[in-house]
Order: structure tokens, then sequence, then C-alpha cells
């Protein structure tokens, strides 16, 4: 799963925009908790049922892509469950709505915004302005979304081996819904795609990213982007991040703005600045897999709600390592939970094995936390922050120097940590 990337920041970043796409899809299926692979099955399938049609390569791997994001508004545990628990809930339209915007965010995705927004609308309410290309790319997106529930619902209570031998039966509970919810046509499409043996055998998740990679292998999906185009895909996945909670609302890019204030006092250079912004952007993606209610509990945590929160540095280093291979980028996200005296997670790191990135990263990633509202207490002033965190210094956790900077400009970079909107 490498997106490869060639010489500096600098000078751009040499990407496969298809295997970025499965890296986020990956990232967004941890919020299913249990199920991790809901989003390549429908992008997989989709791809499958276009073929059936006969629609061009083009089409058929814009479908694979547009099918692998289409949940990109999803973030939250609670959401996640009331899609797989309904064919049709009135509320999906939400992260629909919300995912078309978030791709709209990054260039090379906002081709795929329109698909993503009406994946949950009906065929006999799809409205008659949208084109019918993303007409029926959306339709078919929300037919092999809904197969995969009804799938899912049938492995609850069968083994996997079953599914060939009664893939009729679970493609029948869909087909009451043809001519209202589905296009026919892709009804009918889908309805020979899985006479196919492979169509369900490719969908197991032993085989499911061997067959996603070989369908890439078909199409070039590589290009370039410059520095601009990677911060809008840091800040397309900061929103995703941030939406999971209101209690994190905003969190990651106040806490890559602050970063970016305090290298700028640090007098880091504009490429090392960049850099960490990025970072920083990114530096909670793996709490996507952490539910919503330990995010927003009142009080204090569990061990075993502890022992949960405690994995998300590494899979953030997990995701980011495969999005940016061959920079420190994986590296800053996933210490910034790290201490100078050894009591950090997840390593233990201590003293000179944590480099002056990291080090900004946790204290940027801790003066906003720290006046940020939270569900166990309101927001902190600057003084109670600085306070705290002064503690903090003297505890041996974080570092001095970087500290002095902040508090010396606390007020500046309150407003910075505090200030709404995007």
């Amino acid at each position: 799963m490498k997106i490869y990337c060639k010489d500096t920041v600098s000078t751009g970043m040499h990407i496969d925009l298809g295997r970025v796409a499965h890296t986020v899809t990956k990232a967004l299926d941890y919020v299913g908790i249990d199920d991790q692979s809901h989003g390549r099955r429908v992008g997989l399938m989709t791809h499958r049922v276009a073929h059936e049609l006969g629609w061009d390569r083009e089409t058929r791997h814009f479908s694979l892509i547009a099918g692998m994001i289409h949940d990109c508004g999803v973030s939250s545990t609670a959401a996640h469950q009331k899609l797989v628990d309904e064919i049709e809930w009135k509320g999906a339209g939400e992260h629909c709505l919300r995912g078309g915007d978030f791709l709209e965010g990054f260039p090379p995705f906002a081709q795929y915004a329109g698909a993503v927004r009406f994946h949950h609308t009906r065929w006999n309410e799809l409205p008659d302005w949208l084109d019918d290309g993303t007409r029926r790319v959306a339709n078919l997106i929300f037919l092999t979304d809904r197969l995969d529930v009804v799938r899912s619902a049938y492995l609850s209570t069968h083994h996997p081996y079953e599914v060939l031998r009664h893939r009729d039966q679970i493609v029948a509970k869909l087909a009451p819904l043809s001519g209202t919810l589905f296009a026919p046509e892709l009804f009918e499409a889908l309805n020979q795609a899985i006479l196919r043996d492979s169509f369900w055998l490719e969908t197991e998740d032993e085989f499911l990213d061997a067959a996603i990679f070989e369908t890439l292998s078909f199409w070039d999906h590589s290009m370039t982007l410059g520095f601009d185009d990677l911060l809008a895909l840091g800040e397309m996945i900061s929103q995703i991040v941030d939406a999971k909670s209101p209690f994190t609302h905003d969190h990651s890019l106040r806490v890559a703005d602050l970063t970016y204030a305090v290298t700028n006092m640090l007098g880091f250079t504009p490429q090392r600045r960049q850099m960490l912004r990025l970072a920083a952007l990114l530096h909670d993606i793996g709490k996507l897999r952490t539910p919503d209610e330990i995010l927003e509990k009142p009080g204090a945590l569990t061990e075993t709600e502890r022992d949960i929160m405690l994995r998300h540095p590494m899979d953030s280093k997990m995701v980011l390592s495969a999005l940016f291979p061959g920079t420190p980028i994986d590296r800053w996200a996933s210490n910034h939970h790290e201490k100078l005296n050894g009591t950090g997670y997840p390593f233990g790191w201590s003293g000179d094995q944590i480099d002056e990135e990291t080090r900004v990263l946790t204290i940027c990633d801790i003066f906003q936390a720290l006046c940020q509202k939270r569900p166990y207490r309101g927001r902190l002033r600057a003084d109670e922050v600085v306070a705290i965190m002064r503690n903090m210094v003297e505890a041996g956790e974080i570092d001095p120097t970087i500290f002095r900077i902040v508090a010396a400009n606390q007020d500046e970079l309150y407003k910075t940590a505090t200030r709404e909107g995007r």
C-alpha cells in the first residue's frame, strides 16, 4: 500500500490518486469499529457492476474511487450504526452533503463530490439538473452500499462460504426497491454481476486489497501535487477527523495554526514549517477508531476506555506512513503524546529520542486542547492554560525552551487556538 514520493515536499510529491483514495478509505473504515472494509467493498462492487454495464474503463475507475470514498462524511460511530441498521435512514443525507463538501476542498477529489452528495438519494428522486453520468454513478454506489449492508447482516448469522450458495436470497432483499431506490438497469446489471463467484470472494478481507490494487493498475492515477494541494488533502482529512465530535471541532486545524505560528517564532525554514503543519493537520487521524462515547465522556475514562484511547497514535502512524512515505510526517504525528521524561505513549521515548518538531507539535496539541471546551470542563483562560503547562515543564514532560516562547506569546496564541471557523 505504497503511495510514493520523490525529492522533497518543496518540489512536489508524486502520488497515485487511487491509492490515496484507498488509504483514506481504510482510515474511514475505522469508524465502523467492528467492520473495517465497508468502503473498499463498496468501491470494488461498484466497479464490478460498472463492468457488467459495459461502462468504459475511465468511468469504471471513477466509480471505483467514488465508491471507496463515498462515506467520507461519516465520522461518528453512531451515524455509522444507523447506516448499517437500516436500508433507508432519513438522516443519511447529512453525511452525503458533508462528504461532498469535504471532497470539494481537495481539487483532485472534487470530481467525485457530486456522486458522493447523492449516493443516498432514491433513483426516482434524483434532481433533473444532475448530469446523467453522476446520476448513474451515485445510484450505483447507493445500490452496492445497501447490498453490502444486507451482506453483512447475512454474515452475522452465517459462515462466509455460504454466501455463494445463498447469493440470490441476499440480493432478493433489495429487489422490491428496484425502480424506486435503484435504477432498474443498474439492478439488472447487479443480478448479472453476482453470478460470478469472484464478485463475492473478492469482498473477503484476504482477497479485497489485492483485487483493488490489481484493478487500479489498469489505469494511470498518478499525479504530482504541489504543497498547496498536499495541505488541501491534509485539511480535508482533518475536517473528517474533527467532525467526529463537537468537542474536537476544528482541533486539528487550530493545532496546525499553532505549530505554524510557533515554528515561525523558533525560526524554522518555510519548508520545515509547512511539513510540520501538515503533520499537525493529520496528527489525530487514528481517533477515527475511537468510539464517540469515549471522546464525549463527561467523566474519567475507565481502564478499558483508556486502553482504547492509547492506540490512536499507532493508527495514525499506519495511515500516514502510507500517505506520505519517505517523510517524517508519520513519526511526528504518532509521537505527539510522548513526554521528555519517558512517561508518554505509545513508545515511551524520552530526551533526545524526541525531536524538536515533535516537541513543538506536542506543546501545541496540549495548548489547544486546554483552550477548547471539553465534555468534562469548560474552556480555560490563557493564564490557566499556561499555569498547567508550567507544571508539566517542572515535571520534565515538555520542552522548557518551546514552552517559554508559548508563554511569552500566550495572548496571541490563545486567539489562534480559540478562533472559530476554517
